[in-house]
């Protein structure tokens, strides 16, 4: 193995470490770099968020017994590999003073409740529900992109469409889209469905009464996406 290469994947190791006890990939990735060299490592040489997720997804998987002595416990199916993409959220904190969440884990699953109580079949709007802020732990500029980036392969058009316009769905329903947005918005097929995923990840910020949504942990929704993609027939495919 070439010695880039090896200090790459040694950097998205570290970095995993790091990412799953706090923090944002950026921060985490620069650190790590700075730890295993001791010396400025280029942008270019350190691993992507797509390397660093999936070594995240690794670390947790393996951690965990596998009792069905195959692949599985080392790779895990679509749905594992979605839970350890979100799972870092625990270390995101919130603000109590604006948030009704402690952890933006706590807000996300909020959000999947809030959807689920409307949208109980729609596995691919709950996937986005459970997904659209996860982001913040790994990139807090650009958050969309970082969680599509590290999802790429693990979400349908359809629930990539709803996390990236999600944020267009907020502004529309607060009066600041744009007028041809607005347009394109409003004639989507799924601007019902945005605009509820919109609704439910602002609950938790907008003084609306939670308390009569059901409780959800990380394990329990997961478990409800994959019984309903075993449902459908797509468990663990696209």
């Amino acid at each position: 193995m070439a010695r880039p290469e090896k200090r790459r994947r040694q950097i998205a190791s570290e970095a995993a470490r790091r990412l799953a006890r706090g923090g944002d990939l950026r921060r985490a990735r620069i650190a790590a770099a700075r730890r295993l060299t001791r010396d400025w490592v280029p942008e270019e040489e350190l691993p992507s968020v797509n390397e660093v997720s999936r070594e995240l997804a690794r670390q947790r998987l393996t951690d965990e017994p596998d009792s069905s002595g195959g692949m599985a416990g080392l790779f895990g199916d679509r749905y594992d590999r979605l839970a350890a993409l979100v799972q870092p959220l625990a270390a995101v904190r919130l603000d109590a003073s604006q948030y009704q969440a402690a952890t933006q884990l706590d807000a996300s699953l909020q959000a999947f409740a809030a959807v689920e109580q409307q949208r109980p079949y729609d596995e691919e709007l709950l996937t986005a529900a459970l997904l659209a802020d996860a982001g913040r732990a790994y990139d807090r500029r650009d958050p969309i992109k970082a969680i599509l980036a590290a999802a790429a392969g693990l979400l349908t058009e359809r629930t990539v469409w709803l996390i990236t316009m999600r944020d267009e769905a907020h502004a529309y329903a607060v009066g600041t889209l744009g007028k041809r947005a607005r347009q394109r918005l409003v004639t989507h097929p799924d601007f019902d469905d945005v605009s509820l995923l919109a609704s439910a990840v602002d609950r938790h910020r907008s003084g609306c009464e939670i308390s009569d949504l059901p409780a959800y942990t990380l394990d329990k929704a997961i478990s409800l996406l994959r019984d309903l993609g075993a449902e459908s027939g797509d468990s663990d495919c696209l």
